[in-house]
């Protein structure tokens, strides 16, 4: 059963420590429990409880607000009750009571710097890709690869956690206290989504938080050349490496490829990601998304299951180790197309960073497992338009025989020569990529010296 309260101010999600006093001598005694907040405001609070309250019961509490010394003293008194469905949980509505008019507006002024969603919709509406939450400094927002200050108070310890904690569930939040890191995604809205990343710095909670588009770009809109992707993603077998450094698109160019084999081919799909990021609806194909950590313990494992779930299609976030490579080669080699991830500053550094994940006395079975089952590396990175915006920039090596052969006999420091000399196969440089887009006046000439000498700030 629900009973309302009309409150006289919305709550918002946020998450701060509430100790909760069963009587006047538990709270002399100093054995008081803490209570997990749903949503707070000025006027009242609601909170998780395994034990029914009441309505109208009454207890004492102390509100511990982010970087505030003296907590805030007052009672409660419970005035709505539901239960969690699926759960022996309870949450209990309550509004506050016996609480000063300057303790109503310490909590309102702390809230309303807690506002999450408030952030997020100014970061989106100035076209910022990354919103980074640092303790000692406003919300900083990175668009078209510029860190930009944003107009709001400087972010102080206890804040962090009291924004993201609302999101995540009992067993992420401690993962998060043993672990000291964590990768979520969640949507404010079915218009938006981030990528989250928590982690501790100088012993204090910080966040970034990455814009995802909820829709697709197709090849052309990416600045890729889209006969040449689709021809990848025709292949029945083989491994398909995405290179590039952190934030060139990466994952973005793998969402386009999936999307594209999902509407045009009758195929199983499995995705491996840590998190999910893109959010696909079966079409012609079936897709199974999975997450590292919820749904799989591990990339290496999830591969060699997968192979038991009639996929076509396998999907890796990022190749992070030897055993997830060695895993998605032995995918590839059994007629499996493996799309992935690694990051590298360079195709044939793709393939040399590939193989230094093994003990070099694996090296050349390595090259030799490598050579036979890659069919690609699409190298890609971003670069200020000259314009507005970012435009990507890529190089692309195919595995001819003759690259095949230099893969076998470890040898990198010719790769490059087969690459500039192999666009009857499709191949391509990332210079001359990068010319073709100053004569197109996509980029400046400056921006691509710029680059060149790998000066960007």
């Amino acid at each position: 059963m629900l009973f309302d309260e009309k409150r006289s101010a919305p709550r918002k999600k946020v998450r701060i420590p509430v100790i909760c006093w069963e009587s006047e001598e538990e709270k002399l005694k100093g054995k008081g429990r803490e209570i997990i907040t749903k949503n707070f405001s000025a006027s009242g609070i609601a909170f998780y409880s395994s034990q029914i309250y009441p309505i109208g019961a009454s207890r004492q509490i102390d509100i511990y607000l982010p970087n505030q010394r003296n907590p805030v003293s007052c009672r409660f008194k419970v005035v709505s009750l539901e239960a969690v469905q699926n759960k022996e949980e309870y949450i209990i509505g309550a509004s506050f009571e016996d609480i000063s008019s300057e303790d109503r507006v310490r909590i309102g002024s702390v809230i309303d710097k807690l506002d999450l969603y408030l952030l997020l919709n100014s970061a989106l509406a100035g076209g910022a890709s990354d919103l980074h939450l640092t303790i000692g400094k406003p919300p900083m927002a990175r668009r078209d690869g510029r860190i930009l200050t944003m107009a709001a108070s400087v972010i102080e310890p206890g804040q962090v956690e009291a924004m993201l904690f609302p999101l995540l569930n009992e067993e992420q939040i401690g993962f998060f206290e043993q672990k000291k890191e964590l990768d979520f995604a969640f949507s404010p809205n079915v218009s938006s989504r981030f990528r989250v990343n928590m982690h501790k710095q100088k012993g204090f909670v910080e966040a970034v938080l990455r814009n995802i588009p909820t829709s697709v770009q197709s090849f052309e809109q990416l600045g890729l050349n889209g006969e040449t992707m689709i021809r990848f993603c025709q292949e029945k077998g083989g491994l398909f490496l995405i290179a590039g450094t952190t934030g060139s698109g990466k994952t973005t160019t793998m969402a386009a490829m999936v999307d594209y084999i999902n509407r045009n081919y009758d195929r199983v799909i499995i995705t491996l990601e840590d998190p999910i990021e893109y959010v696909f609806k079966s079409e012609r194909s079936i897709i199974k998304q999975r997450e590292l950590g919820t749904d799989t313990l591990s990339y290496a494992e999830a591969l060699r299951r997968s192979l038991r779930q009639d996929p076509d299609v396998i999907c890796i976030g990022e190749i992070i180790d030897g055993d997830c490579l060695l895993a998605a080669m032995r995918a590839a080699e059994t007629g499996h197309m493996v799309i992935t991830t690694i990051h590298a500053p360079d195709t044939v550094s793709a393939i040399e960073r590939a193989i230094k994940l093994f003990p070099p006395e694996h090296t050349m079975s390595l090259c030799q497992e490598l050579s036979s089952c890659l069919l690609g590396v699409l190298f890609q990175v971003l670069l200020p338009g000259a314009r507005t915006g970012r435009v990507l920039a890529t190089e692309l090596l195919v595995n001819t025989m003759a690259m095949s052969n230099l893969i076998r006999e470890n040898k990198y420091a010719q790769m490059g020569t087969v690459l500039q000399t192999g666009r009857t196969f499709g191949m391509y440089t990332l210079d001359s990529s990068l010319k073709r887009l100053v004569d197109k006046e996509a980029i400046t000439y400056q921006d691509m010296e710029k680059f060149r000498k790998r000066e960007f700030k």
